[in-house]
């Protein structure tokens, strides 16, 4: 027989009560910790952000201004036999010998020419074979702003250039300017995790953070949108912050792989090697690159990149009918491919096939969206509301903070 006392000690311990059992992101000293993470990192390098945001969003249309300030660089005639890209590079190298032709493009109904620095490009009205002019891609307030959103002004011949941030920097695939870009990509990563767990309220008050309080006092109202803005712009800020941080640092697109199911990039995705050249072999020419690119992946060939002197083969861009870089100026096309320069037969294709369905989402979906390319200006309208979030989040946020910060002063005060 067992005494009542014993019974007691060898039974099983009471359950909680409903509701004190929390999450460990709801545990006061964890959650205090993430939201003065979230503050701090917000109010310390927010300027920087939403500098790089809103740059990124005016960017959003940098092909439809590019087009509408040079109306007479994209005249063009309708032609029953227009030229085809190798007519018109050799067009622009005969009337500019001192013009190094790299690279030719099927560009809003005018084939563009382009120099090894991709930063002049000689239009040519495919109807009639006249030359329209010359245009310089980087330069004015729009390469300004693509110098410090895309490069960290360390893009030699864009307007802003500055040549000190080009220097190396401790990380071994940036500089000083793009490992500033990887801290803020990495910081926008942060911000959307730790705001992501401060937001969350629980099932029972979810319907609370998705209203905003217009009848109380100023800091109900901003507190309210920030959440509201928050939410809606976290999967755009994750995505900025991810794909942005991963132009430089390879391993943020590993890591973001591996959490979604994919696999490693294969390093040697974007390499040819081509077969030695026979003695006396001629160079197949831009136009047979063009066709041969197109019998192993159909589409429209949209730009075209000729042997350098460090390369012996052609690299073809074609966009096919889904196309996530089909809105991009000049440098459209979703699917590469390379042929030999001596051998059409010789081509290799860079597609999506084999890879697990998170890689083929990164490289067909996501990393596109970062730039709005895979969508026409209408639809980019969204990009550019939620890529003005982040300014009207460092507003509310920052009103919210002034607000507890004299709250707090005027309570020292009395005491």
């Amino acid at each position: 027989m067992t005494t009542q006392a014993e019974e007691r000690a060898t039974a099983a311990p009471p359950r909680p009560a409903r509701g004190r059992v929390r999450r460990w992101w709801r545990r006061k000293p964890v959650r205090t910790s993430l939201v003065l993470a979230h503050r701090w990192t917000s109010l310390v390098l927010g300027l920087f952000l939403v500098l790089e945001t809103t740059s990124g969003a005016v960017l959003l249309y940098r092909a439809e201004i590019f087009r509408a300030t040079h109306a007479e660089f994209y005249r063009h005639t309708d032609s029953a036999h227009p030229i085809g890209l190798q007519q018109a590079r050799e067009i622009v190298a005969k009337a500019h010998p001192e013009f190094q032709a790299a690279w030719v493009s099927n560009e809003h109904g005018i084939i563009a020419v382009g120099d090894p620095r991709y930063t002049t490009a000689y239009a040519v009205d495919p109807g009639t074979g006249r030359i329209n002019g010359s245009a310089e891609l980087n330069d004015g307030v729009m390469g300004w702003l693509a110098n410090l959103h895309d490069c960290g002004f360390t893009c030699e011949g864009y307007a802003g250039y500055v040549p000190w941030l080009a220097a190396p920097s401790p990380v071994a695939t940036a500089n000083w300017g793009q490992l500033a870009l990887v801290v803020l990509g990495l910081l926008m990563i942060l911000l959307a995790v730790t705001g992501l767990i401060t937001w969350w309220p629980g099932i029972r008050k979810l319907s609370h953070r998705f209203r905003v309080r217009t009848q109380g006092s100023r800091f109900a109202r901003d507190f309210d949108l920030h959440n509201v803005i928050g939410i809606i712009a976290l999967p755009f800020v994750l995505m900025w912050g991810v794909t942005g941080a991963a132009f430089y640092l390879p391993g943020v697109e590993t890591a973001w792989l591996t959490i979604t199911g994919g696999s490693a990039p294969e390093e040697n995705r974007y390499s040819f090697t081509p077969n030695p050249a026979a003695a006396g072999a001629q160079d197949i020419g831009v136009d047979r690159a063009a066709q041969a690119a197109v019998r192993h992946s159909a589409g429209e060939v949209r730009y075209l990149v000729a042997p350098q002197q460090d390369t012996d083969y052609y690299t073809v861009n074609i966009a096919s009918d889904y196309a996530p870089y089909g809105e991009r100026a000049f440098f459209g096309g979703d699917t590469t491919v390379y042929v030999d320069r001596y051998d059409p037969g010789h081509v290799s294709v860079v597609d999506d096939a084999g890879q697990p369905a998170a890689n083929a989402f990164y490289d067909k979906v996501f990393e596109p969206a970062h730039f709005g390319w895979l969508v026409d200006g209408w639809w980019r309208v969204i990009w550019l509301v939620l890529g003005l979030a982040p300014l009207a989040l460092m507003l509310t946020g920052l009103s919210t903070w002034l607000y507890r910060s004299g709250v707090r002063r005027r309570r020292r005060r009395a005491a």
